[in-house]
Formats: C-alpha cells, structure tokens, sequence
C-alpha cells in the first residue's frame, strides 16, 4: 500500500454531500442480502454508510464506500438452529417457524459478496459491506419483511435491530484533517517516542505539545490520531474510528476502530 498523506474527519452535515449518512437504510444492497444476527436471526441495525476516500480504499480501486451494521448479540435470546443456516447453509423443515428458516437460509446463500463479519469481545456481532461507485449511487435498500425475518413470538432484551433502529438518516461530510503528524503511522498502545516515525500518543509529552487531544478527542474520522476510550488497537493506518452518537451503536458510551485493510474490529467504553 502507498504510504497515507492524508486524513479526514467526518462530521455532520445539513445537506447531502453525497459522502455518506448515519440511521437511515443502507444502498446497494439487495434486501436479502440484508445482513442478520448469528444468535437470532434479526436483521442488524444499519449504523452508517460511508464514502471511503481514495488513499483508504484497501480492496482495490472498484471498492469506494461502507456500510456498518450492528447486532445486539450479547444480549439476545439464542435461537437455536441460526448459526447453522448461516454458517453451514443448513435446512431446518417443517416448524411453525417455516417462513423465518426460508429467509434465514435465502441471506445465507445470498450474502453480499463483500461482506465482512465481526464478532466483538463480548459476543456482539458487526458487519462491514464494501460497495462498488454504483452500488454506493444506487437506490435504498428496502427494510426486510418483518413477519418472516422474526422467529415467531421472539423476545429478548437486545435492542438493535433494523426494526428498531429506523431513524431518519443523518448527512455527513469528510473535512481534512490538517498537520495531523500520525497520518501513515500505524497505531501503538506502547510507541517507542524515541523513535523518529513512531507512533504520537496524544497523552504523552509530544503529544501534549502539539495539543492533539484539544485537536482530535472525540472525532470520527479516517486515520491520524485515534482516541479509543480504552486501550490503542494495534492497527494499521487505514482505520476509521467512529463514536457512539456517529449511528447510534450500541458500545456503552464509547467508541469503535475498524482495521479497513487487515479486517479487524475492536471498541471500548
């Protein structure tokens, strides 16, 4: 990959920028392919959908933009037999639940192809969809069928799902960052400050210095510096770092990382 040169923070637009939106549907998907819960079966909660600039579009040129999607899984009522479908394309007949199995089996076979899913460490389950420049100027995606996408008489404490979770969407524009010293630089819990292209922990007395912590606390933004609410992932340049008002995941108070090009997931509250 080249090196970075540049980062953007994301923030909240009154206008369509055509650069992405939190809430609301996500857009080049086909409503089977609507991503669902490993534990239940409920179709997530889309958090957000995304235009991914240039120098951060990690699987090739054809892939400009991503959606995130969030399932309670932690607290959700397991439903027996969904991990199976999902995973194993597994046909489970003739139950009372006949309409809820057909759909679960129909997303399994029909996954979008770029699709990528997390489990976080507390059992919550994530997915992340790279787009194409057509799918990311394509129509909504209509909302899943509520009566077969739902186990019969299903009951449980998690709350995010899409139908849960349909708010109105919320704009956003990409602003550079500027003379953000950490573009490129791969995040480190523990960075050597000795070293002349390590790492700069907006805590520590460089980072003091140049005030990133007045500069970049509590951003959603791609690359730079990153302020998890805990421990610094150890990711690679290409992340993108999301808070909890930025969709409306579920993360405690806290905030989110996604490692674009190694596939990797963490937040913290």
């Amino acid at each position: 990959m080249k090196k970075l040169t540049k980062a953007f923070n994301i923030e909240f637009s009154d206008y369509n920028n055509h650069e992405g939106w939190t809430n609301g549907k996500p857009v080049g998907i086909k409503t089977v392919q609507w991503p669902r819960s490993r534990i239940c079966g409920l179709p997530m909660a889309h958090i957000w959908t995304l235009l991914v600039p240039e120098e951060y579009r990690v699987k090739g040129e054809k892939y400009v933009a991503i959606s995130l999607f969030q399932a309670d899984d932690h607290v959700a009522n397991d439903v027996e037999g969904v991990v199976s479908v999902i995973n194993d394309n597994k046909e489970i007949k003739n139950t009372n639940a006949q309409p809820f199995w057909d759909s679960l089996l129909e997303y399994a076979k029909n996954k979008h192809p770029m699709e990528i899913y997390f489990e976080d460490i507390i059992g919550g389950g994530w997915a992340l969809i790279w787009l194409t420049k057509e799918e990311f100027n394509s129509n909504l995606t209509e909302l899943p069928n509520q009566d077969d996408s739902v186990y019969p008489n299903y009951n449980s404490f998690d709350g995010t799902s899409c139908f849960q979770q349909n708010e109105p969407p919320k704009y956003v524009k990409l602003i550079p960052r500027e003379n953000d010293p950490n573009i490129g630089r791969k995040l480190e819990e523990d960075p050597d400050q000795e070293e002349e292209n390590a790492y700069i922990d907006m805590f520590s007395d460089k980072g003091k210095k140049l005030n990133l912590e007045e500069k970049y606390w509590g951003k959603t933004h791609f690359g730079g510096t990153a302020c998890p609410t805990q421990a610094m992932p150890e990711f690679s340049p290409f992340y993108i770092e999301f808070e909890e008002n930025f969709g409306n995941a579920n993360m405690g108070g806290g905030n989110g990382q996604i490692d674009l090009l190694n596939d990797e997931f963490d937040w913290a509250c």
